[in-house]
């Protein structure tokens, strides 16, 4: 099974796909896959190029990570699993440098965002945009400038043979990212009358007690609320809801709809029917058995 994730060896999206291959019962089912970009990841998803993807989709200092998530609207792709990566960035520099001579710093956005303290503290430091964590710990390596240095995962020390100026450099010492393990319809559930889908993908993963749902409603007072209602006329605890624009539509909303379903039982297509109901738009973006998010790596 080809398996997609966003970066190169050492990337903490990597690493997540590490554990699932050691969660994972055989040896040997997972063929990681390098790419530099995640719309190109669901591209090639939809097209049977590869067949799963490693996403990040939300981390613990700076929320959800929109640009990931809103790839998935409107397209026939869903989570079937989560992780939740712990998160401890690293600033690794050249052999013989030194913090005090450190000019700029290089990593992904989503890590220069939870790490702004640090840059607070060290003003004569620029924080640079690169492409992923473990590219930017290799271009330092091979720029050869003790004042470059960059910010990624412990791994990448021993990887690119970097010094590390400073551990722990994120925000919050709880940080991690959640990822999800994204797969694309199979043609068998594209097939089915719509109220049947929620059965059929329940059916599929029985183990699951987590959905999200991208959902729109009518541009109208209440439209929300009776949808919210929903949920709790089936005893579904709400456990996320975050707005996201809708496209050439001004100052229109979608939402992103997170809900434990574990006492749903057999009201699945009831549920799914009074939901499309009081939607203009549905969609599965999850199915899944919750994770929990594990802090026991910090003590």
């Amino acid at each position: 099974m080809q398996v997609a994730y966003q970066g190169i060896v050492g990337s903490y999206s990597e690493a997540a796909l590490g554990h699932w291959q050691k969660m994972d019962s055989q040896e040997a089912l997972y063929e990681g896959v390098p790419y530099d970009g995640f719309a190109r990841m669901v591209d090639d998803l939809l097209a049977a190029k590869i067949d799963r993807a490693v996403m990040p989709i939300e981390n613990s200092t700076t929320g959800l990570i929109t640009r990931t998530l809103d790839l998935f609207r409107y397209q026939q792709v869903y989570a079937e699993a989560e992780y939740y990566q712990p998160i401890r960035h690293v600033l690794w520099g050249l052999e013989g440098a030194q913090l005090s001579q450190i000019k700029q710093v290089y990593s992904h956005p989503e890590a220069l965002s939870q790490c702004t303290q640090f840059f607070q503290d060290h003003p004569w430091i620029q924080p640079i945009s690169y492409k992923d964590t473990a590219q930017a710990a290799q271009f330092i390596a091979q720029e050869g400038d003790k004042r470059l240095a960059a910010l990624s995962s412990e791994r990448c020390g021993a990887i690119y043979k970097l010094k590390a100026l400073a551990r722990q450099v994120q925000n919050e010492s709880t940080n991690m990212t959640r990822f999800f393990m994204m797969r694309r319809y199979r043609n068998e559930l594209l097939a089915l009358d719509r109220d049947q889908l929620l059965v059929q993908l329940l059916a599929d993963h029985p183990q699951a007690n987590r959905l999200m749902l991208y959902v729109e409603t009518a541009h109208k007072p209440g439209a929300l609320h009776q949808l919210l209602t929903i949920f709790n006329l089936f005893n579904c605890n709400l456990e996320g809801l975050d707005a996201r624009p809708i496209k050439d539509q001004p100052f229109s909303y979608g939402f992103f709809i997170e809900v434990d379903i574990h006492g749903l039982a057999g009201q699945a297509q009831l549920f799914w029917q009074m939901l499309d109901h009081a939607s203009q738009y549905l969609q599965i973006i999850a199915c899944m058995e919750a994770q929990e998010a594990e802090i026991s790596y910090l003590t």
